[in-house]
């Protein structure tokens, strides 16, 4: 293998993640990964069932009504629109395959649960936005390897890594550190919000054959040294990224995402691109994610985003 200064090891990535809806770091430039990585169990609505709502018709003058709102809004409305695609809490099951230059894979599975603590107004409840924590099952010498990160409003966040070899919780800093060696990071799982950047929409265009918004976000507060400029590609339908393009603070873009269109599915509240890879354009190495399941409604312990859970698993 030639997976070298990745952090951790590179891979294939299952996630089962709990409710990774709206989880992000501060940072508002990744909430669409988050979107596109994570999402799918029995939550979801039956396949008839969502077919049968797509192709009920509108009436003609809620469809100009709703395309004249569309044309109107701004950026900062687009990329709002964006962030409100999201669950109370999930449990999702991810894998993502990691590639190098040389076109060596390896492969990592693990679950994420999220739970999102803001209220009706999106104000944080007790100083929290939002909890994730992701468990470790593969590889094999990470298995059992848990994090936790708590979302807090003002921050800094909490962040934790439990180790088996070390048998302890550490306290840690996750910024820009890649998701388990991938091309993703933990922040494209984090809390997101608004704040934190500028947004401009730029005029709309066709990906893939698909139309779509294009939000350019500036960030002003960054909590990742890499990135400091997006351009989001967001389906008009339901706001999902197809594609996003990430710049570092010299002007050179560093990394991009894409979503498949066709994989575009609903998972309860949400609607989730159940395949899409991340490139990194300097290393040359890119993670493909795929969505293979999502509970949107899972019952969580007290102490499901304890230290207590993150030390002995239960």
């Amino acid at each position: 293998m030639r997976f070298q200064n990745r952090g951790d090891s590179r891979g294939v990535v299952r996630l089962t993640a709990a409710g990774l809806k709206g989880f992000t770091s501060a940072m508002p430039l990744h909430a669409l990964q988050v979107i596109a990585l994570l999402g799918a169990l029995a939550a979801v609505l039956p396949m008839d069932c969502t077919s049968a709502m797509a192709e009920t018709p509108a009436p003609p003058s809620v469809e100009a009504s709703a395309e004249e709102s569309r044309s109107s809004m701004s950026g900062r409305e687009i990329y709002r629109r964006m962030l409100r695609n999201r669950y109370k809490r999930g449990v999702q099951e991810i894998e993502i395959v990691s590639t190098d230059p040389g076109g060596s894979e390896q492969t990592t599975v693990f679950v994420a649960s999220l739970e999102d603590h803001r209220d009706e107004n999106d104000d944080p409840t007790d100083g929290k936005n939002a909890s994730l924590l992701i468990e470790v099952s593969s590889p094999f010498d990470m298995r059992h390897t848990r994090y936790l990160v708590v979302s807090k409003e003002p921050g800094p966040d909490d962040e934790f890594i439990y180790r088996p070899s070390e048998r302890r919780v550490r306290r840690v800093d996750l910024k820009g550190t890649p998701l388990l060696g991938t091309d993703y990071t933990f922040r494209d799982l984090a809390y997101h919000d608004l704040e934190g950047a500028t947004y401009k929409r730029l005029p709309d265009e066709t990906h893939d054959g698909v139309p779509v918004f294009v939000v350019e976000a500036l960030v002003t507060d960054t909590l990742d040294d890499r990135i400091h400029k997006s351009l989001s590609y967001l389906e008009q339908e339901h706001f999902v990224p197809l594609r996003v393009r990430y710049w570092d603070e010299y002007g050179v873009e560093v990394k991009e995402l894409r979503a498949e269109h066709a994989s575009i599915e609903n998972f309860g509240s949400m609607w989730v691109a159940r395949r899409s890879k991340m490139i990194d354009l300097l290393q040359r190495t890119e993670s493909r994610s795929t969505v293979l399941s999502l509970d949107a409604d899972p019952h969580f312990t007290p102490t499901r985003f304890s230290l207590r859970r993150l030390a002995q698993g239960r």
